[in-house]
């Protein structure tokens, strides 16, 4: 896929030219006098986002999320804005249609996760960037981090594997130093054999010729052993040359069977309102250079918004002061809270699911684990997801007994009224329920 984290590497497809801005470019700039000073006063509760003009672009977001980010640095009117997944749908699993695939065709600029998030749009997202369509990554360039437990399930096996391999080297060196150990005696026989030949040859002169013969026989059968020898060593050679091919193929067997969303770390990357800061000049530089906003505008409003994402961020990092460090621990459905528990200082004690892709399923064997890691720490809550089934969560609370089931917004902002409406409530409301549960 083509990634414009660097607004330079914008390409039509085709000739080598520049993309050139529409016919819409123009107009942003004029629509911009008009609403700069409304829409980006600061007040983002202030009345309703102003009209966008005729013909203004189009800019489709792959989650309400990051719809939401977008929205407020297009000032709410330079762009139409309009979100891809639904509000209440998941990221991971929501599969596109062929409305969704011409939509994105016909965008201005599709704007996305990355780090495969959007693992059902995978293929459409490369395939419309293929076909002329810019498409921006949040995630593309961003400081990210690990899965705490991806992998974990594989450290025994790879112990074994290990364990395997070094016996089987320990054998054939033994049996290299037989081989070797065999061939000196037959070197000390040949040499007995020739000097008894010698004096053989003194006495009589046919017992030299037959003696002659009987050495080229024995050489022929000693050359023969060593061919043998040498075809079992190639054999050896190449069965190990084997044995390495298929530790490499296991290894990344369990690699594809790992979490689903590649290597490049966890793509929950919104859970950081100073690593979403980060990634938003590179967005707005796009914005003006190449989709044709106007860049006075745009600048204004990106840097209010940097400011509301700095006091929403301390705003949350004052309420988990609250927490004594040993509250600070978290027990999620699946593991998306990553990022929140790097920014926060929490750590994360164990997921509901197993792997980090959110559509894996519990096991019994690994509730019962996380029950007793939970009764072990002292846990308070554990925390379910609104898009996901809180079947499992709930099965575990039972389970443990004396502890909460606290229902949280991950890959989807809230419906009216939930106090999750946008991405700032959305930090605010989580960081509440949070705080209150552990507390």
């Amino acid at each position: 896929m083509k990634h414009l984290q660097d607004p330079d590497n914008l390409r039509m497809n085709g000739g080598g030219s520049r993309w050139r801005r529409p016919r819409w470019a123009a107009l942003a700039g004029f629509a911009a006098i008009a609403m700069v000073a409304a829409a980006c006063s600061g007040d983002s509760e202030g009345g309703d986002a102003p009209a966008a003009a005729p013909d203004t672009p189009t800019i489709l977001v792959t989650t309400g999320i990051w719809a939401d980010i977008v929205s407020n640095i297009t000032c709410g009117g330079l762009a139409d804005i309009e979100t891809i997944i639904p509000v209440g749908g998941d990221p991971h699993s929501y599969e596109p249609s062929l409305q969704d695939r011409a939509r994105m065709e016909n965008a201005a600029l599709v704007v996305a996760n990355g780090l495969e998030l959007e693992e059902a749009l995978e293929d459409t997202l490369e395939a419309v960037a293929e076909g002329g369509t810019p498409v921006f990554e949040f995630a593309e360039g961003m400081d990210t981090i690990a899965f705490s437990f991806e992998g974990a399930h594989h450290h025994g096996e790879g112990g074994e594997d290990e364990g395997h391999d070094e016996g089987e080297e320990e054998e054939g060196h033994d049996e290299g130093e037989a081989d070797e150990e065999e061939g000196h005696h037959d070197d000390e026989a040949e040499e007995e054999e020739e000097e008894e030949g010698h004096h053989d040859e003194d006495d009589d002169e046919a017992d030299e010729e037959e003696g002659h013969h009987d050495d080229e026989a024995e050489e022929e059968e000693e050359e023969g052993h060593h061919d043998e020898d040498d075809d079992e060593a190639e054999e050896e050679e190449e069965e190990g040359h084997h044995d390495e091919d298929d530790d490499e193929a296991e290894e990344e067997g369990h690699d594809e069977e790992g979490d689903g969303h590649g290597s490049g770390g966890d793509p929950h990357v919104w859970f950081d309102p100073q690593r979403v800061s980060g990634a938003l000049p590179n967005l707005a530089h796009l914005l003006t250079s190449d989709v044709g906003l106007d860049s006075a505008a745009v600048e204004a409003c990106l840097s209010g918004y940097l400011a509301e994402l700095e006091a929403v961020d301390a705003e949350v990092a004052a309420k988990v002061e609250q927490l004594p460090a040993a509250s600070r621990k978290l027990v999620t459905n699946h593991e998306a809270l990553g990022y929140f528990a790097d920014r926060y200082g929490f750590e994360l004690i164990g997921t509901v699911i197993p792997t980090p892709a959110s559509m894996a399923q519990a096991s019994p064997a690994g509730l019962e684990e996380l029950a007793e890691i939970i009764e072990h720490e002292g846990i308070k809550a554990i925390f379910a997801e609104t898009l996901h089934s809180v079947d499992d969560v709930e099965a575990l609370a039972d389970r443990v007994g004396d502890v909460d089931v606290v229902t949280l917004y991950t890959g989807s902002l809230g419906p009216p009224g939930s106090g999750a409406e946008t991405y700032v409530d959305f930090m605010r409301t989580n960081a509440d329920l949070i705080v209150d549960a552990l507390g």
